[in-house]
């Protein structure tokens, strides 16, 4: 009784004494991070030693075979292909990915086909990877400020303006490029590619993708099933596009969500629409999929119609949520005439 005792004082003891310390973490030039509000889960993240952020650039002078880029390494820069004339794109990784896989190849290749811009894939493998979700889900935090910092280094050494900028982050990587933007204000564009949804659909807009991250920022949502998911049907950005309703894409079979099947194409779409050259992915605006299935939402109204993927910033001054049907193979897009 006595152990039991002690144990249970002991248990107590330790868990005053852990609330009473300020939950805070800092790494260096990249500041301090709390662990307040919606960043509560297995806090903290972990150290940017650990996740080992690596930045790769590709141009159409290397397009297969890449030049890493050093935060603070001006030699290794100025040696490098980097052109501050030309658009910077940077490509970012979800969960369990790297900066090599085939969605993050097949993105970059599609930025090259389409125009001299220096294309910066952002390695973060190994503060993404593992089973503990949670924790990865932390180190986004992390990884935006890297990516932000670096960002000011090619400010600052190339004259490179922010707004030249265009992030695209698929899953996790679409809130890493969130939190990039919200750390150093100004960029261009962030395009979100179906941003994870656990641990961030319930989250406040400072927590998570939200339309004050960059200039302008659109969303494009394929697996937005609330309740299994891996992405979410929460409109995060000035434009919001739900391929077949966002919340299943035609060519999976339903029970492979839970793989990703859904979660994949909108990588694909945003791809296939910088490389189509007769086909846009117009999309309607309209309140909801039921009303766009009804029938409703067939015009483009008062406010007009975009298009899902790169040309959406050709319509960068509409706002609010776009629907569209694609097909279930490629060519995904449906050729329709415009208003």
């Amino acid at each position: 009784m006595k152990v039991l005792t002690s144990t249970i004082f002991i248990a107590f003891l330790c868990f005053l004494l852990e609330k009473g310390q300020a939950a805070e973490i800092c790494y260096g030039d990249l500041g301090c991070f709390e662990d307040a509000g919606c960043h509560g889960n297995v806090f903290p993240p972990e150290s940017p030693e650990f996740i080992n952020t690596r930045f790769y650039l590709f141009t159409r002078r290397t397009w297969n075979f890449s030049q890493e880029l050093i935060r603070d390494d001006v030699d290794r820069l100025r040696a490098s292909n980097f052109d501050p004339k030309v658009p910077t794109m940077f490509s970012i990784h979800g969960w369990n990915s790297n900066g090599f896989g085939s969605g993050e190849r097949d993105r970059k290749n599609a930025f090259l086909e389409d125009a001299n811009v220096n294309v910066i894939t952002v390695d973060w493998r190994r503060g993404a990877s593992g089973i503990v979700y949670p924790k990865q889900h932390q180190n986004t935090r992390v990884v935006g400020r890297e990516i932000a910092l670096f960002a000011r280094f090619l400010n600052l050494e190339t004259g490179m303006y922010f707004k030249d900028v265009h992030l695209v982050g698929h899953s996790l990587g679409a809130h890493t490029a969130g939190y990039a933007g919200a750390y150093q204000k100004g960029f261009g564009r962030i395009t979100g590619s179906d941003p994870a949804g656990p641990f961030f659909r319930d989250d406040e807009p400072e927590c998570r993708l939200d339309p004050t991250d960059a200039l302008f920022v659109d969303v494009i949502h394929g697996d937005g099933n609330d309740n299994i998911g891996l992405g979410t049907s929460l409109p995060m950005g000035h434009q919001d596009f739900y391929p077949n309703g966002g919340r299943h894409q035609p060519a999976c079979q339903y029970g492979s969500d839970l793989g990703g099947c859904s979660h994949a194409y909108s990588s694909r779409y945003f791809a296939e629409s910088l490389r189509s050259t007769t086909c846009k992915f117009k999309a309607y605006p309209c309140p909801s999929w039921a009303a766009y299935m009804s029938g409703l939402c067939r015009s483009c109204g008062v406010g007009g119609c975009s298009e899902m993927g790169y040309h959406a910033i050709d319509h960068k001054d509409l706002r609010g949520l776009f629907f569209l049907d694609t097909n279930p193979e490629s060519p995904y897009c449906i050729p329709e005439p415009w208003d």
